[in-house]
Parts: C-alpha cells; structure tokens; sequence
C-alpha cells in the first residue's frame, strides 16, 4: 500500500466524470449563440414564454430571488438573459460558470469561463477554474499554464496553488510543491486534503517527521479520513509496527490493518515480522483474503 494524496480532480470540485465541450473560446458575436452555449434549450423553452424580462436589473433581481428559492435552473435562465443587456459582463459570465460547476455541468462551465476569458485575459477567478476543468480532462499542459496565469493576476487562489503544487510533485519538484501547498494553507488553513497532499510532498522528498505531523494534523484534528492510511504508512515505513497496525485501524478493518504492515514490513525487510503480519491478517479476516495471501507468496520469494 503507497501514501496516497488527493488530485483537485477528486477533491476540490469533485470531478465526477469526463467533461465535453469546446476546446477553445466560442464565437462571441452572437448574443443568442452565447445563450445556446451557456443555457439549456429545453429552459429557455419554459421559461421565455412564462418569465420575459425587459431589463437587466429585472434578470438580475430574478435570479437572486430564484437561486434563494433553491431553483437553480431558472436563475441560470435568468442570469444567461441578464447577458442580453451586458454580453461582455465578465463576472456575471463567472458566476454562471460557478453555478454550472456546482451542477457538476463542467462543459456549459468551461464555456462560460472561456467567455470570461475571451473578454478579460486576466480574470484570475475564470483562470483557476478553467485550470482545474483541465486538470480534472487530464489536460495537464494547459492546466498548468492556465494555473499559473491565475495565481499570477491573483495570488490568494488557494485550490490554483494547491493543483500547482500536485503537477511539481508530479514533476519530482517537491520544494516547488511544498511552497505551492504553503501558500494555498497560507489563505486557507482548514483545507485538511492539501495538508494531506503537502505530506504527501514530505514523505517523497524523504521528511517523514514532516509528512506525520501533516498527516496527524489532517486527520485527527481536520477530520480528513484518508490521512490516517497515510499516517500509518509512515510509521510503517520507520519499522513502527504495532503503531502502523493502530493507526491502519483507524479507517480499516483490523485484518486489513496487519496486511498492510505486513507488506510495509516486507518492503523494509523484516520478513519474519512480515509473516507474522500476515498470518494475523488471514486469520482476522472472516473470508479469503486474496492480497494477505499474495503478500505471503511475495515473502516466499524473498526468503
């Protein structure tokens, strides 16, 4: 079992699935492509006919009062209508593009925040966002620069720097990780998933005191599950066994917990602690245990 640390691909916006949609800025010159573009037709054929609107105070003032209501796809309608009377409006485009993430609508949000973009080459909100759309397509050349541009126009952008700090540790650039990671809990210090990532960091760069203490933070005092597993490791890592097979126990079952600091212990080659590891993991678990039993073959071969 390796440290694990989380992408913004599952962690930030929760990417739940490929996203679709057009790989560079739409043709703006059309108001009512920009609508097709940023709406769903089949809302607008609701909506038009029941809810016209003669200004963009008027949109504006609707959306407000439909999102409050919990009607997200009428203030979507309404704030793709508000872009009637101001269609370069780069933070109205912005906030339909958030809504649109929120629905987890990735491809109509990409389009609004390239709009945004188109207009306002800075805009460091529609940037950050963009970059993590195209973190999360695993496009990572442009997700990078897009990154970057963002917390270049704004260095606050805490999920920009904390995905910026992923691709260096990628890229085996764990002080570069580490400063991106810093800055990120700089502005937000309960992010619990990036200070597990900055342990994350650690741990590959070889500061296990370090990655333990993030690890620690993240899980006992944030809450962040996964950073248990993490923790463990560590301790298993420096032949801290029954303090790996505590802390395993934390967020897996107990079998599971002895298989893991089994294999840890194989890997430090401590074979006769890993066998009994093992066999402890098979004999706690309540059915066959496949990967206690591969664990145990793989001992075989090194003894």
């Amino acid at each position: 079992m390796t440290i694990r640390y989380l992408t913004l691909k599952a962690a930030i916006i929760c990417f739940l699935g490929l996203l679709t949609g057009c790989a560079s800025a739409p043709d703006l010159r059309s108001d009512q492509y920009a609508e097709a573009e940023l709406n769903d037709t089949s809302f607008d054929l609701l909506f038009a006919t029941e809810f016209p609107v003669a200004s963009e105070t008027e949109a504006l003032a609707r959306a407000a009062q439909a999102m409050q209501e919990g009607k997200v796809n009428k203030a979507l309608f309404f704030y793709v209508r508000a872009l009637q009377f101001q269609p370069e409006n780069v933070e109205l485009l912005a906030h339909i593009g958030e809504i649109h993430m929120q629905q987890n609508n990735f491809a109509m949000a990409k389009r609004a925040f390239l709009m945004a973009r188109t207009y306002d080459p800075t805009h460091a909100q529609s940037l950050e966002a963009l970059g993590l759309i195209y973190m999360s397509e695993d496009n990572d050349e442009q997700a990078v620069s897009e990154l970057n541009l963002a917390v270049a126009s704004n260095d606050l952008l805490w999920r920009a720097h904390s995905a910026l700090g992923v691709y260096a540790d990628k890229a085996n650039d764990h002080t570069g990780a580490q400063q991106h990671y810093d800055a990120a809990l700089l502005v937000n210090p309960n992010a619990a998933y990036v200070l597990n990532n900055r342990g994350y960091s650690k741990y590959l760069a070889g500061d296990l005191r370090g990655a333990a203490l993030d690890f620690y933070e993240a899980a006992n005092n944030q809450g962040f599950s996964q950073a248990w597993a993490n923790l463990g490791r560590v301790y298993a890592r420096q032949g801290w066994y029954d303090d790996a097979i505590e802390t395993y126990a934390q967020v897996m079952s107990e079998a599971n917990a002895y298989n893991n600091t089994g294999q840890a212990a194989i890997e430090n080659g401590d074979f006769t602690e890993a066998k009994g590891f093992l066999l402890e993991a098979i004999r706690l678990s309540p059915t066959y245990f496949p990967a206690a039993e591969k664990n145990l073959m793989s001992l075989a071969d090194h003894q």
